[in-house]
């Protein structure tokens, strides 16, 4: 059963970054497999691209019934954890966020990876454009990605939130990209 803080953040639908009000992806494990989750109506929702057993075609919000997208209604009591990724590429020995939080299939495909700051003085040093006040983007390629740090933000069954940390490295890269 999730706690109240989870509860909380859960209707947040929003993890606040400290340059912005940018949306953050939020997963959960359910038996053992890692979905994306949400809350609608009171209802936790979780999406796979896979056809399950259980999943029915996923429905967006003006309605449409998508066919490449499924959707399964679950309980808190049947979720193990909730949780956020944090994304962060070391570019030139910085590790620098991944800008709209994600990594997506087109990002992989295009080998361009765009990764955002709010620090004037490394957006100069490293050559990042201004995008709005306070936020500096560049694209990179995959040659330019030393490392992947991935940082999960779990609010557990305590009232601590448990922070965990993974680095991913060398070959182990291509791997992870491809997998997004």
């Amino acid at each position: 059963m999730l706690s109240k803080s989870t509860k909380k953040y859960c209707d947040k639908k929003c993890y606040i970054k400290k340059w912005g009000p940018y949306m953050s992806i939020v997963y959960c494990e359910f038996k053992g497999t890692k979905y994306r989750v949400k809350k609608k109506n009171n209802e936790l929702i979780i999406t796979s691209q896979e056809k399950k057993k259980g999943f029915v075609n996923y429905i967006d919000i003006l309605g449409k019934e998508h066919n490449d997208l499924f959707m399964k209604k679950v309980t808190e009591d049947e979720i193990d954890s909730i949780y956020s990724e944090d994304i962060f590429l070391k570019f030139k020995n910085v590790y620098f966020e991944i800008f709209a939080d994600k990594i997506s299939k087109k990002a992989v495909a295009d080998n361009a990876y765009v990764i955002c700051t709010d620090s004037e003085q490394l957006a100069y040093l490293h050559g990042f454009e201004k995008k709005e006040q306070f936020l500096y983007v560049k694209t990179i390629s995959r040659k330019e990605i030393e490392e992947i740090k991935i940082v999960k933000n779990e609010i557990s069954q305590s009232k601590k939130s448990v922070q965990t940390q993974e680095i991913v490295r060398g070959k182990n890269i291509d791997e992870w990209l491809a997998e997004q």
